[in-house]
């Protein structure tokens, strides 16, 4: 472990007695790294200021050498974006084989160690510049990152990299196993069709795993077995494997591991024994696979962990088995921006990506406790804080920008994501945290342009060459004030599975995965002969333009 600045400062002091001085601080930069980051740091470790704020660690294998007038970057474009100072040797001299850290928080008013930019969770480059600020003496391009989970050389100073379930900050980099946690197998689907679909929309068996814990679990060196078949997790993507506190996780067993660390390496065949096996080898939990279930039906604990088991006609991967259903209000993602030049300012004077949100109802709709994410297998990624306040409430007709920049320490519409300029999929749930209000799937678009629906809540989407943040895309014709009257909406709603639901105008019928179920021409009945659920009603006028959605409830 490094020395206290401090205790550097005494032996560089002790050393200038001597004449051997310049030799012996001499800088050798090609002797510094970048040793380990830590670029979403949830709750591991906190500054001097109880902040917990992201860090890179730089490792010192050559003699002591002196770090004044260094860059640290993370833009490729601005290599000199943050200095190393030239006056504080207690941070810039380096001793043998030592460590110095950096946290990345965008406040350098909180001290010399403290950089002028963050790190994104969503994955990027850092860069370790020369003092001529051109030469890059190291980098390190990394993915998306998982809270409290650090990425780092294997070794000090090694050239391949691995994941940290225990970061290592200002110590040698050293994988220490964690003892197994107590994780239930939950709920499974041995039969799914039309249920949920994993990230490359194919509706594969899954099984969920619950971990009750307070903390999170990751499954590096846990094992799924089935019927003699085994998968062991490797720590290659703990943002797939890795479970949250009092949370849920599932995984697909399809024998297709190139789609990702939560796919498993094998189907799941006949019925048998499903088991859970610890990374000690020890059996965590088991129970019976039934590979003949009904269709789309799911085999779960009747309470999550408890040892009664029952089947749901309504799956709930990812959430409670006790999920009480909330239907979402009448709101759309109404335009999304990914590459914000100068469109659009936040309240901090920042061009940050940004999601709009439309309510196209009658009545104010307050979004706390909504969840946004742009992740499918992570669907409560963020949610709407509680503030207290009535800027949550969207009111008829109206609208909410979110900003998506990963610094909530900006206010409460600020998301802990970016959006991909490369495109991504964005979506839109109602307090459960299950069911969909609305997704989409956001293009790559160019430098100021953004992706919105062409009319208020309706469709098709287009690129806009100029935004329309907080403003209308394009006001509906006259026909859409027929959606908000009462006699032009669906009935019955909540509808029985096999009744006939009737309509005012055409339609199509979308699952939550926005898979069409049905599809009809003009007002009528409508036959529902699909399972229970949340669904939503794109209506088409005459002109075969589209109009304002509805959303129905089908139970058994």
């Amino acid at each position: 472990m490094s020395l206290p600045h401090s205790s550097s400062v005494n032996i560089v002091q002790y050393l200038c007695l001597s004449a051997a001085c310049s030799l012996a601080i001499a800088a050798n930069s090609q002797s510094i790294s970048i040793n380990e980051i830590l670029a979403s740091n949830a709750s591991l470790d906190y500054d001097d200021f109880f902040e917990y704020d992201d860090w890179v660690e730089l490792y010192n294998e050559g003699g002591i050498l002196d770090l004044a007038g260094h860059y640290l970057s993370d833009d490729s474009d601005s290599l000199t974006k943050w200095m190393f100072p030239l006056d504080d040797p207690g941070l810039t001299t380096i001793l043998p084989n030592s460590h110095v850290r950096l946290w990345c928080d965008n406040d350098e008013q909180q001290g010399s160690d403290h950089t002028n930019f963050k790190l994104s969770g969503e994955g990027e480059t850092i860069y370790l510049i020369d003092p001529n600020g051109i030469t890059i003496l190291d980098s390190v391009a990394y993915g998306i990152q998982q809270e409290n989970i650090s990425f780092g050389a294997e070794c000090d100073g090694c050239e391949e990299w691995q994941f940290f379930n225990i970061p290592t900050p200002d110590a040698p980099n050293v994988e220490s196993l964690i003892a197994p946690s107590l994780l239930y197998i939950n709920e499974y689907q041995s039969n799914n069709a039309s249920s949920i679909y994993d990230e490359f929309d194919e509706a594969d068996a899954w099984v969920e795993i619950f971990n009750p814990n307070q903390y999170q679990v990751n499954l590096s060196g846990y094992t799924l077995e089935l019927n003699g078949a085994s998968h062991t997790f490797e720590n290659n993507e703990p943002w797939l494997t890795t479970i949250p506190a009092d949370g849920f996780q599932i995984f697909w067993f399809d024998g297709q591991i190139d789609q990702g660390s939560n796919h498993l390496s094998f189907s799941p065949g006949a019925s048998g024994n499903i088991q859970l096996i610890g990374n000690d080898g020890i059996s965590v939990d088991e129970a019976e696979w039934n590979a003949n279930l009904p269709v789309d039906e799911s085999w779960g604990r009747e309470q999550d962990g408890s040892p009664t088991w029952v089947s749901f006609a309504s799956p709930t991967p990812r959430v409670t088995n006790t999920l009480q259903i909330i239907a979402p209000g009448t709101l759309v993602i109404n335009e999304v921006q990914s590459d914000n030049f100068i469109t659009y300012a936040d309240n901090n004077g920042e061009y940050d990506d940004w999601i709009e949100i439309y309510n196209y109802g009658s009545a104010p709709v307050d979004i706390t406790s909504y969840y946004l994410t742009d992740r499918p297998d992570q669907p409560q990624k963020w949610a709407v804080p509680f503030c207290a306040c009535d800027s949550t409430i969207i009111q008829p007709n109206s609208f909410i920008v979110i900003f998506a920049d990963e610094d909530g320490s900006q206010g409460w519409n600020h998301t802990n994501f970016k959006i991909s300029s490369n495109g991504e999929t964005i979506a839109l749930r109602s307090p459960d945290g299950f069911t969909l209000a609305d997704e989409i799937d956001v293009p790559a678009t160019g430098l100021g342009k953004s992706w919105g629906r062409e009319t208020d809540a309706g469709i098709p989407w287009v690129e806009f060459f100029l935004p329309t943040p907080g403003a209308s895309n394009g006001a509906p014709n006259a026909v859409d004030d027929a959606f908000m009257h009462q006699d032009a909406l669906p009935y019955p709603n909540p509808v029985l599975s096999g009744e006939n639901l009737t309509v005012s105008f055409s339609g199509t019928i979308y699952d939550l995965a926005g898979k069409e179920m049905a599809s009809w021409n003009g007002p009528g009945n409508v036959v529902i002969s699909f399972p229970s659920g949340v669904y939503s009603i794109h209506y088409r006028n005459e002109a075969g333009l589209p109009k304002a959605p509805a959303k129905i409830m089908v139970i058994d």
